[in-house]
């Protein structure tokens, strides 16, 4: 193999990584589980009507049948602060793929 096919596969095999790499999900670790989601929003509950939860910063959450909410069996309420991951919803929502209640969470407003 001569010197000039060499950087040619060389150029090729960087040209199918490089956009790979681009398109891969960032992955955020929180209380040790680790979440494949593009979108992360840390807020309190200020309102719940239906399947959508609107944070204190204006943020609209959009829950789904698969919904999972941690801890397990806690409803959610206002006041709650919560740890939401999932995928972008539009105009700066999130499809939540999960939520975390944590600990000091609110009790009023």
């Amino acid at each position: 193999m001569n010197i000039r096919t060499l950087l040619g596969t060389l150029a090729l095999g960087a040209a199918v990584v490089v956009p790979s790499l681009a398109n891969a999900q960032e992955v955020i670790i929180v209380n040790g589980y680790r979440h494949h989601f593009h979108e992360r929003a840390k807020g309190v509950i200020v309102s719940i009507d239906k399947t959508t939860l609107t944070l204190r910063s204006g943020r609209h959450i959009f829950l789904e049948n698969g919904t999972v909410i941690n801890p397990t069996g806690r409803p959610l309420r206002v006041g709650q602060l919560i740890d939401v991951f999932g995928p972008p919803g539009g105009e700066g929502a999130i499809n939540a793929r999960e939520i975390d209640i944590l600990r000091g969470a609110h009790r009023g407003m």
